[in-house]
Order: structure tokens, then sequence, then C-alpha cells
């Protein structure tokens, strides 16, 4: 990590610190966070899935597709689940707030 890094993590916490002061802020700061964690989690999964669905084009016998569709069946299920959570607790966040 160079010393630039380290200036703009310290400046970028600041704001962030002088912009929770204000509850409106501190909301945005909420929904902000709640969202890009979305975006990550989506990608993620997308990513994932696609990797699951390559397996079963690339699925040679009944064993193997079998398992490349259960792999696919829980991508989609831990995906939706975790995606919920997260943005259940930015809602329970941002209602707390309020």
């Amino acid at each position: 990590m160079r010393l630039w890094h380290v200036v703009f993590l310290v400046a970028v916490v600041a704001v962030v610190m002088a912009l929770a002061r204000d509850p409106f802020a501190r909301i945005f700061l909420i929904a902000f966070g709640t969202g890009v964690g979305e975006v990550v989690l989506g990608l993620a999964a997308v990513m994932t899935l696609f990797q699951t669905v390559g397996a079963l084009g690339e699925a040679r016998g009944l064993g193997q597709h079998a398992e490349a569709l259960a792999a696919t069946s829980i991508v989609v299920a831990v995906a939706t689940a975790v995606m919920s959570a997260w943005l259940f607790v930015g809602f329970w966040m941002v209602c707390t707030l309020t």
C-alpha cells in the first residue's frame, strides 16, 4: 500500500463519517451500501451460474448431468437467499433509523 492509498482511504473515511452525522445522509449511505452489495452479490451469482450451466453443457453421463443440475439449482437458491437477506438487512437498518 502506497502513501497516496492511505491518504485516499483516510479522506474517504473522513467524508463518510462526516456524512453519517446527518440522518438523510446516513440513510443514503445505507442505501448505497445495500445497492453496491446487491450488485456484487448478483455479479458473483451470475458468474457462478454461468459455470454451473457450462458444467451442464459439458456433462457426458446421466450422473454428471444430475450433478450439474443440482449445482445449478443450489446456486440459484443460495444466491436468491443471500441477496434477499442483504436487501432485508438494508431495509431493516433504514427502518430503524426513521
